[in-house]
């Protein structure tokens, strides 16, 4: 592994970990607390919130594009998880037909920030209809990442969306007709 994609790793590993702790502050308030967050309609509202503030600190001031992800915890519970994908986790909630693959693949041709914010909004209300949680530390650092260069954010999701996993392969590969 390079030097350049083992301090990648190593700044994604702490911005997860950190946002996480801003997911665990969140979870502390209470709901009167958060209620301006899940009346916010957009980031730029959540960032004028004091509860945002609050539970962001000083990383609220050092990453630009929190409050778009302090505005979608409202919609889903936490959970750290060893191997999380946002995509991955996609495929499950939503199932694999027509319907979900199309709001999938609008997603990813988000084009700025708000576009984003409002897909990303819609598909997470989808997804988390029972309650499954997701990792914000891992979403989180993919939705601050999402709009980087080498567009890996999206390639992820997508293969993780669309492409069986090992063990789903395995499975199928197995499994007798």
């Amino acid at each position: 592994m390079t030097d350049m994609k083992m301090q990648r790793n190593d700044r994604a590993s702490t911005l997860s970990d950190a946002i996480r702790g801003v997911r665990g502050r969140y979870d502390r308030l209470t709901g009167g607390q958060t209620a301006p967050i899940r009346r916010s309609r957009t980031s730029s509202d959540v960032a004028l919130e004091r509860a945002f503030w609050r539970v962001a600190g000083a990383l609220g001031r050092e990453e630009k594009y929190l409050s778009q992800v302090v505005l979608l915890f409202p919609l889903a519970a936490h959970a750290t998880r060893e191997r999380f994908s946002f995509g991955g986790y996609l495929r499950v909630q939503l199932g694999d037909g027509d319907g979900p693959a199309l709001r999938f693949r609008r997603l990813l041709d988000s084009r700025d920030r708000d576009e984003l914010e409002h897909r990303l909004r819609g598909i997470l209300k989808l997804a988390s209809h029972d309650r499954v949680p997701v990792d914000w530390g891992v979403l989180g650092v993919d939705i601050l990442w999402f709009f980087a260069g080498s567009d890996s954010v999206r390639r992820r999701w997508a293969q993780d969306f669309y492409a069986p996993s090992r063990a789903e392969t395995l499975k199928d590969a197995i499994s007798v007709p």
